[in-house]
């Protein structure tokens, strides 16, 4: 499957692995492997690529790059042939609504690591694929993502969806206070 576009998100979050590790050598040849031209990246609060390694990418793969901290993304996420992101409950729904291919990063850095059991989640029911930032390269290249299953939105889904990721932030608060996300 070609990946021409692929759009990279890290939400409002500061996610430095993953920007490091889809810009990285490995990260680039599986992405030129996978006949991507364009990779936009949402970097977030995170440090952007410098003008030197955009020019580098470009000139040795071929990849254009597009970069920018926060702006509305549904032309960016609707160009996208894959997306890339974090596993925080937006972009996972960004995914799974626009009938996009997604590949979830988890940051295990963060506290509790819900995002692991929320990616764990959708990965079992075929809708994305998950990972972890030291193993990115490796699954651009081998994941059939042809073979994920689209998703039907329908109400008793996002109420599902609502439901779990609730269920998610309780088990995940320290003072289990928070009854909440949504």
């Amino acid at each position: 499957m070609s990946l021409k576009t692929v759009y990279v998100t890290v939400g409002t979050t500061k996610f430095d692995a993953l920007i490091a590790a889809i810009s990285s050598e490995a990260g680039i040849r599986a992405l030129k492997d996978r006949k991507c031209k364009k990779l936009i990246i949402q970097h977030g609060n995170s440090l952007p690529l410098t003008p030197e390694a955009v020019q580098r990418i470009t000139r040795r793969y071929g990849i254009q790059i597009e970069q920018y901290k926060f702006r509305p993304n549904k032309e960016d996420i609707r160009k996208a042939n894959l997306i890339i992101g974090h596993a925080g409950a937006g972009t996972c729904m960004d995914i799974l609504n626009n009938n996009k291919h997604g590949l979830i990063v988890i940051n295990d850095q963060l506290m509790d690591n819900h995002q692991w059991e929320l990616a764990r989640q959708l990965a079992s029911e075929n809708y994305l694929y998950y990972t972890k930032v030291t193993d990115l390269d490796e699954q651009l290249t081998s994941l059939d993502f042809s073979a994920l299953t689209p998703y039907e939105a329908q109400a008793t889904n996002i109420d599902w969806f609502v439901a779990a990721v609730n269920e998610l932030c309780v088990e995940a608060s320290p003072i289990r206070k928070f009854r909440y996300c949504f």
